[in-house]
């Protein structure tokens, strides 16, 4: 029994050299972590260098930002003014154009107002006529004024579907076809914008008439052979 306890103390006594052994490892791993902070140090440079130049790049393009901001911000101020200023000048436009043909017209009344104001006992038939073509002549300046001229084809002028407008074709020899033969009212136009086409009255070739009176003809006849087949 006395020698067992004696061995144990030996086992622990070669145990302890172990121990201290064992802490030499720890002691080069502690001299890998000096090189490793240095290799840190060294890294954390590089990543300051960077950043200053990234911060550089990021200050311009925040700079180019906000220029393109305020750009954008005086477009859209300019685009707002410009639609106030098309209105504004629509209606001042659409306003002289009134107030051009109102001054125009104005003389037309005055002699509207005169001839009205005569003393219809005294005054003749010829008389009142004669006011009746100034008032006329008045209107007519008023018209020119504003560029407004009448759209009067004379006879035999060839018809023109933009400017004259057909209510009945006339068959005759004496014209050729397609033709005026007459003018039943008188058309107006500014410039080339027709307010009001003029009517007349076109020439047709003789053969047209005859087909259409044999036409009517015919569609007369025919009810009244109906009827009369029907009494029977």
């Amino acid at each position: 029994m006395r020698k067992r306890k004696n061995k144990s103390p030996k086992t622990q006594v070669d145990e302890a050299p172990a121990r201290e052994e064992s802490v030499e490892p720890v002691e080069v791993q502690a001299g890998n972590s000096v090189g490793d902070d240095a290799a840190m140090e060294t890294m954390s440079v590089e990543e300051i260098e960077l950043s200053e130049e990234g911060l550089k790049l990021v200050t311009e393009l925040t700079q180019q930002r906000d220029e393109a901001v305020a750009a954008r911000q005086r477009a859209q101020a300019d685009y707002v003014n410009f639609q106030r200023r098309a209105r504004e000048n629509e209606s001042r436009a659409r306003r002289d154009g009134m107030s051009s043909m109102a001054r125009a017209l104005l003389p037309v009344l005055d002699h509207f107002d005169l001839a009205l104001n005569q003393d219809t006992e005294k005054a003749t038939v010829e008389q009142l006529l004669d006011g009746v073509r100034i008032v006329r002549g008045e209107f007519t300046k008023a018209l020119q004024s504003q560029k407004i001229e009448a759209i009067a084809p004379a006879i035999g002028v060839e018809f023109d579907p933009n400017r004259h407008q057909a209510v009945m074709r006339q068959p005759t020899e004496e014209q050729e076809a397609n033709t005026i033969v007459a003018m039943l009212q008188v058309g107006y136009a500014i410039d080339d914008v027709v307010l009001r086409p003029a009517t007349v009255v076109v020439a047709a070739p003789p053969e047209v008439g005859e087909a259409e009176e044999e036409q009517t003809e015919a569609e007369v006849t025919e009810p009244a052979q109906g009827e009369k087949e029907r009494e029977d």
